[in-house]
């Protein structure tokens, strides 16, 4: 079953947020494992990824778009992406990994 922009946008935020709590919980406890962090990373990277390719591979999907952005959902993707880039700044410092903001 081929998920709606909106199930993709909702799917990618679930996954950022659970990044970043996985990230802060770990921080938090003491206990660092970077290879979960970054599996969870990745999967993150990926959704967000489909997301953002669905707003232009199908060009018939117009009520799709057009109900993602009457949703509110960008603006939510938007805070979730600056909440996860916070953790992972203060997550990338505990670990001793270099991190270079995008720009």
């Amino acid at each position: 079953m081929k998920l709606t922009i909106s199930e993709k946008a909702v799917a990618a935020i679930n996954q950022l947020n659970q990044t970043a709590l996985l990230m802060h919980r770990q921080m938090e406890s003491g206990e660092l494992n970077p290879k979960a962090v970054d599996k969870a990373y990745n999967s993150a990277h990926r959704k967000v990824a489909i997301w953002q390719k669905s707003q232009y591979a199908d060009f018939g999907a117009w009520t799709q778009l057009s109900e993602f952005h009457q949703s509110g959902l960008e603006q939510k993707l938007d805070e979730a992406n600056e909440r996860f880039g916070r953790v992972l700044k203060h997550y990338a410092k505990a670990v001793g990994a270099d991190f270079i903001p995008a720009e």
